[in-house]
């Protein structure tokens, strides 16, 4: 039976969150840009079989609040998820977590600012390691923004899209697959994306500065990618694995930018084994 939703305030807004399984450890799942919890649906029963799981949606996102004229940050972000945890009795020396693309970057500045929050994280095709131009801002302008709204949020589009975060989108569930390219047309969530792109150096990590502090992460760090990622190359892994140090890197063959998704068992395995190891994976493997 799937975990039902739930409510908890956040920093003011209403956030969603599900809460599964009743073991020592604690796992938290963080999501993408675009997206919600709902994208790690396929392994949370796996994962609820060895862990407490929590997955939330992010401010702005899902079925949490999407406030207007929100200034988003990095700080902001990881204060939430902060708040998240401690209102929820989920911190300790057994908390752990998975950040997915943009999640990943949140997770990131969450165990640089909150040190000593989590034992082990884990980093899915993490955003924050590819340089984004300043004069994207200016596809945020009211304009720019009105006329990608109506392209973006079109079903032909956003199909096609969403077909490229993975490998071979046939081999993604139908139902998830259908549920969450819903989620990826939310015209409130674009407009998210949009207010995230116009505060851009504030989410950003080498301008935020957060990026030269990546030597402080003290704790063990798993990086999982898929070796055909359109969105962020296989390239970019191996920079992510070479920056955060005590960091080990598996490579999932013939998949996308969405582990999770396309092979679900393979990623909750993973994950599990990175977890409940007293030992680190070795530096770099393909499964």
């Amino acid at each position: 039976m799937a975990p039902q939703n739930r409510y908890i305030t956040l920093g003011g807004h209403r956030h969603r969150y599900i809460e599964t399984g009743k073991a020592v450890h604690t796992i938290l799942l963080l999501h993408g840009i675009s997206s919600s919890l709902d994208f790690y649906e396929q392994v949370i029963p796996c994962l609820s079989k060895s862990f407490r799981v929590l997955a939330l949606d992010f401010l702005g996102f899902g079925l949490s609040d999407k406030p207007q004229r929100k200034k988003y940050t990095l700080e902001l972000f990881a204060s939430l998820i902060y708040e998240f945890l401690e209102k929820t009795g989920s911190t300790g020396e057994h908390i752990y977590a998975a950040g997915h693309s943009m999640g990943g970057k949140y997770l990131i500045a969450s165990a640089l600012l909150y040190p000593g929050t989590y034992k082990k994280i884990v980093l899915s095709n993490t955003d924050g390691f590819v340089h984004i131009p300043f004069w994207t801002k200016g596809i945020s302008l009211p304009g720019m923004r009105h006329l990608l709204k109506k392209v973006m949020t079109a079903k032909t589009v956003s199909e096609k899209m969403y077909s490229t975060a993975f490998f071979d989108p046939a081999m993604v569930d139908p139902h998830s697959y259908r549920k969450n390219l819903e989620t990826a047309r939310d015209s409130e969530a674009f407009d998210t994306v949009m207010a995230l792109n116009s505060n851009l150096m504030k989410l950003d990590l080498n301008r935020s500065g957060l990026r030269k502090k990546l030597g402080e992460l003290n704790i063990p760090v798993l990086i999982i990618w898929g070796d055909h990622d359109q969105y962020f190359s296989l390239k970019t892994a191996y920079s992510v694995k070479t920056e955060i140090p005590c960091s080990c890197l598996v490579v999932f063959p013939k998949c996308g930018h969405s582990p999770m998704l396309e092979y679900p068992e393979k990623f909750s395995a993973t994950v599990r084994d990175f977890i409940l190891s007293e030992n680190l994976l070795p530096q770099t493997q393909c499964l």
